[in-house]
C-alpha cells in the first residue's frame, strides 16, 4: 500500500514508526525523525517537538503537520501552531498505533504485556539493548537483575508484525529478549487501518484535526481503554 501525501503536508514521528512510514511509500523528505528515548522525558520530547514544529512553520508551501505520536505522558501537551493545522491520532501511547488497537475494554493481560515493532527493535531503546550496556558497566549477574527489575510486572514479549513485516533479526530478537528475562513470547499482526488513516486527515474516533490557534490537551484523549489483538 502506498500513500500519497498532498504537497503541502509534513510529517514530525517518533522513529520508531520509520519502518511503517517507508512501508507506506512516504519519503523520508517528508520526515522529521525524533529520537524513541525522547519518550523518557515528556519535558524534553514537547522542547524537540516544537523546535521541528517551529522549523516547519518557516517552510511556506506547508499547511498541514501530521504528528505521528500518542500524547506521551504529556509530550504533546499544549503543542499548538500560529499557522500550521496539526493531525494527532488519539492514542495516549506509542502501543495502539503500532497494534492498530480499538478504544475499547482492555484485553486481559494486556497491561503486562511488553510490546515490540521492527521499528522499536531497529531504533528504539528496550530492556534488551539496555542489559548488553548494563553487563559493560556492572557485570552480566547485575544486569541481569536490573532488567529482571524493570520487566517484573510483564509476564510476555509479544512482537508485533506491522505494514513493515518482520525480518529474521527481530523474531531472533524478540524471542532471545523473552528468553533472557524468563517471559513467554508470542506474535500478533497488526492492524493497519489506524495508521493509514492518520495520513488521511481522518477526524474522529481515531484522530482529531487541531485548527490554527489551538492547542493539543489531555481532554482531546478517549478515557477508555485499548483492546489489544491476539494471536
Amino acid at each position: 500500500m502506498t500513500i500519497k501525501l498532498l504537497p503541502n503536508t509534513g510529517i514530525i514521528s517518533c522513529k520508531v514508526f520509520k519502518p511503517e512510514l517507508s512501508a507506506l511509500g512516504i519519503e523520508d523528505s517528508k520526515v522529521i525523525y525524533l529520537d524513541q528515548n525522547l519518550h523518557r522525558d515528556p519535558g524534553a520530547l514537547l522542547e524537540k517537538v516544537r523546535e521541528s514544529l517551529t522549523l516547519l512553520e518557516q517552510k511556506k508551501d506547508l499547511e498541514t503537520i501530521i504528528l505521528v505520536y500518542g500524547f506521551c505522558g504529556g509530550g504533546l501537551a499544549n503543542l499548538s501552531s500560529d499557522r500550521l493545522k496539526l493531525i494527532i491520532p488519539l492514542a495516549h501511547d506509542c502501543i495502539p498505533l503500532i497494534t492498530g488497537a480499538c478504544p475499547g475494554n482492555a484485553c486481559p493481560g494486556s497491561t503486562h504485556t511488553f510490546y515490540l515493532s521492527p521499528g522499536w527493535i531497529d531504533h528504539g531503546l528496550t530492556p534488551y539493548t539496555e542489559y548488553f550496556a548494563a553487563v559493560e558497566k556492572y557485570g552480566k549477574d547485575d544486569a541481569l537483575w536490573m532488567g529482571m527489575e524493570m520487566l517484573k510486572s510483564y509476564k510476555e514479549v509479544v512482537l508485533v508484525e506491522t505494514i513493515a513485516g518482520l525480518k529474521t533479526h527481530h523474531r531472533k530478537y524478540a524471542k532471545k529478549m523473552a528468553e533472557l528475562f524468563c517471559l513467554e513470547f508470542r506474535e500478533v499482526k497488526a492492524d493497519k487501518s489506524w495508521l493509514v488513516n492518520l495520513f488521511s486527515e481522518y477526524d474522529g474516533e481515531y484522530a482529531r484535526v487541531i485548527e490554527t490557534g489551538n492547542s493539543v490537551s489531555l481532554e482531546l484523549y478517549p478515557a477508555t481503554e485499548y483492546s489489544y489483538p491476539q494471536a
